[in-house]
């Protein structure tokens, strides 16, 4: 190793890589973030209950809040929202994560492989999220 090289610490947990495809999932948790100061996203955390080679991974889903709430039938969490509900939000309705709670999805896992700039990851800095929850597999409505 040269003087001018540099070694910076690797102390991170890194996003499971899995096959694209329907899963099982349960979810676990919710949480909101500001990303680059302007854009305010709602990350839906589940974990993986079949198959079972896969069972106890846990990936995330993520949707756009859109600015003052001005929600539309075509926003992402809208969507999710509605289906884990059974029904459409009345005015002035809260969207809780409340829904997701005892319950099972199908959900539908892919494979990040490109930047927020469209150019290709490496395989390496390849990861897998929850692209859409399809439908309640078990539980309450």
């Amino acid at each position: 190793m040269s003087e001018d090289d540099i070694t910076l610490d690797f102390d991170s947990v890194l996003p499971p890589l899995i096959p694209s495809g329907g899963y099982t999932v349960s979810f676990i948790r919710a949480e909101k973030k500001w990303l680059w100061g302007k854009r305010l996203k709602i990350f839906l955390h589940f974990e993986i209950v079949h198959p079972t080679e896969y069972a106890g991974l846990r990936l995330y889903m993520a949707a756009n809040v859109p600015p003052k709430n001005q929600w539309t039938i075509g926003c992402k969490y809208y969507r999710t929202w509605a289906m884990a509900s059974g029904h459409r939000p009345r005015r002035r309705d809260r969207l809780s994560t409340q829904v997701f709670r005892d319950k099972y999805f199908i959900a539908r896992i892919k494979t990040v492989d490109t930047t927020a700039n469209g150019t290709a990851r490496a395989e390496a800095a390849q990861y897998s999220i929850i692209d859409e929850l399809l439908e309640i597999a078990a539980g309450r409505l």
